[in-house]
């Protein structure tokens, strides 16, 4: 027989309350619930827990305005189990199922645990008798530590200074700084120190003393009486940094050793003020470098935007009409013409430029993960999600969202697609919360999509949703006055690169440049220069420097123009010889030759012999 129950290990009340059975318990700020729940994050009715079936129990979100979480994710609707934890605004409860005995969550795995919190607004001035011993005592470390933040500017080597120093005054066996990542951010494994005596794997840290010291914003310390190896007593301090929580500062001892005082509680919390902000400085300054590389690509990416012909000319102007608007737009052309350049050129000259320009190959991502990696996943939503992940839709927020290759799209995703652009929401994997789409849609295609829609492999509706304004990017071979902008351009950067010396390129080399055919246009171009920049042997690129597929086209078209060279010089010979033998009779010579007499007057004229015949006549 189950025993159906939550517990509150930390907010309000503190107390076991059993489930309703026959009907939903319902938690939330209002006294008329059957729990009442005195926090002001809470909502008047948050969430409900409720039997769906045989013992089966699911908590469901009532429109809460900060939202009800299981295990630390989001939900709306969730099935629970034996030990789920449940949190609403600073309050967290678990759900248990079996036995009365051993349930409370707060219990030590190997004794009795005392447990008690202190609240950070302390002075942190000590008391007693020894009071100047321990001052002076904590103002070295301080010195220390304050020394150390201000020269250490890599975050992983703050922290583990920081631990190092804190144990110098607490006389912990182990410590860890545990951060908290982002919701767009991968969790990261915490960084830990140990006295020599102690191995890493020793420490074993607990996450409900981790979550009651993050959520109640307040020092946790745990006193565990007990002879296994695995009691330990416990101080966790958060680190509270100017907008958020961080994370915590987590000390350990074994239970033989002494227990953590108020002293080394009140040196902790001063420490954690001040490693917080730091931590906070350093993540945003990682973030701002991050960005400045971003920007510095974008800006480097439009400056690349090269060529003066005419057809480049209306490219530009197009971009120039478009960019300050929101319309979708679908930028097609053979591979290798620069589509994806367009479209960050769009992105940069728009009121976008703040916002990121994520890029999507659609043809690069196998299609099982591509659902995934567009709309993301819930915990849980499939063997390996073991955390929520945001998918480009997500990450793009307020910017531009590039999907590249759109003609390569499976059917089921094209669907998906249309909804996305028709209701401007979405669904995570596994989730049934919608999200808002904001981003700014620009596609490209080297793909006939009217072929495909005949064909049924594209669906006509996200055709016309995609092709609302539409550009096509002209080959390389169509504007080829822009060829030696392009290879000087390409030249200089790769002459850089590879810190070669470089004056120019040898008319031999330029002529293979302009007549060669470019079936992989600008790409084709951009390989061709490098290849020569690195393999030359010269100040200047000649045209052994080329790659073979110039020289062999170059080749090809020697030959084809001896071969007709021949044979137009041997047609001479057999019509002149034919009018010599029949004494400039054309009917005469048309029968030797074997062919018609108008054919004949046809050839006569082309090969230029009129003069050459009234010589012989």
């Amino acid at each position: 027989m189950i025993n159906p129950r939550l517990i509150s290990i930390s907010g309000f009340p503190r107390k076991i309350v059993r489930v309703v059975k026959d009907g939903p318990l319902v938690l939330g700020r209002d006294p008329s619930n059957q729990l009442e729940v005195g926090d002001p994050a809470v909502s008047r009715k948050h969430c409900s827990v409720s039997e769906v079936s045989a013992d089966v129990f699911e908590v469901t979100d009532l429109d809460s305005h900060n939202g009800t979480f299981v295990n630390e994710a989001r939900v709306s609707r969730q099935t629970i189990q034996h030990g789920d934890r449940i949190r609403i605004g600073n309050s967290e409860f678990v759900f248990f199922t079996g036995p009365d005995e051993h349930t409370d969550p707060l219990s030590s795995r190997s004794g009795t645990a005392e447990l008690r919190t202190m609240s950070l607004d302390r002075s942190g001035l000590p008391t007693g008798d020894s009071w100047v011993g321990r001052m002076a005592r904590d103002l070295t470390a301080f010195f220390k530590i304050a020394n150390m933040i201000n020269s250490t500017r890599d975050a992983h080597a703050l922290q583990s200074e920081l631990l190092e120093l804190i144990c110098e005054v607490i006389p912990a066996s182990g410590a860890a700084i545990l951060l908290q990542p982002n919701a767009s951010e991968e969790p990261s494994p915490p960084c830990k120190w140990n006295r020599k005596d102690f191995a890493p794997q020793d420490m074993v840290i607990r996450d409900e003393l981790v979550q009651q010291a993050i959520w109640e914003h307040c020092a946790v310390v745990a006193e565990t009486a007990g002879e296994t190896a695995s009691a330990q007593h416990v101080l966790c301090v958060p680190l509270v940094a100017v907008e958020r929580i961080l994370g915590v500062i987590y000390l350990s001892s074994p239970a033989s050793s002494l227990t953590f005082g108020d002293d080394h509680a009140d040196f902790l919390s001063a420490v954690a003020r001040i490693a917080a902000v730091t931590l906070e400085n350093l993540s945003k300054l990682d973030s701002l470098k991050a960005e400045n590389q971003r920007l510095q690509a974008e800006a480097k990416a439009d400056r690349s935007f090269i060529g003066e012909s005419r057809a480049m000319r209306r490219v530009s102007e197009f971009i120039g009409r478009v960019a300050r608007g929101d319309s979708t737009v679908l930028i097609r052309g053979e591979s290798g013409t620069g589509k994806e350049l367009v479209a960050r050129a769009i992105h940069a000259n728009s009121e976008r430029l703040d916002k990121p320009f994520v890029a999507v190959n659609c043809a690069a991502i196998p299609e099982a993960l591509l659902e995934s990696e567009l709309f993301g996943h819930e915990k849980g939503a499939f063997t390996g999600a073991v955390g929520i992940k945001k998918g480009k839709f997500d990450v793009a927020g307020e910017g531009t969202l590039f999907l590249d290759e759109i003609g390569e799209l499976a059917p089921l995703l094209q669907a998906k697609l249309l909804r996305v652009l028709q209701q401007r929401e979405f669904e995570r994997l596994g989730g049934n919360r919608l999200l808002p789409f904001n981003a700014r849609v620009l596609a490209a295609t080297n793909k006939n999509l009217e072929e495909a829609i005949k064909m049924g492999e594209f669906r006509q509706d996200l055709y016309y949703r995609l092709n609302v304004v539409s550009i096509a990017m002209p080959p390389l071979r169509e504007h080829r006055e822009d060829i030696p902008l392009l290879a000087l351009h390409f030249t200089n950067k790769y002459a850089e690169k590879c810190h070669r010396s470089f004056k120019g390129i040898s008319a031999e080399a330029r002529e293979l440049l302009m007549k060669y055919s470019w079936p992989g246009n600008v790409r084709e171009l951009e390989n061709a220069i490098e290849h020569a920049i690195v393999l030359g042997l010269t100040d200047e690129i000649l045209a052994e420097d080329l790659p073979n597929a110039l020289l062999e086209e170059e080749s090809a078209g020697l030959a084809a123009a001896r071969y007709h060279n021949t044979l137009s010089q041997t047609k001479k010979q057999l019509v002149l010889t034919a009018l010599d033998e029949t004494n400039g009779n054309h009917v005469e010579a048309a029968r030797l030759l074997g062919i018609h007499p108008k054919y004949l007057h046809r050839l006569i004229r082309n090969l230029n012999l009129k003069c050459d015949v009234k010589r012989q006549g």
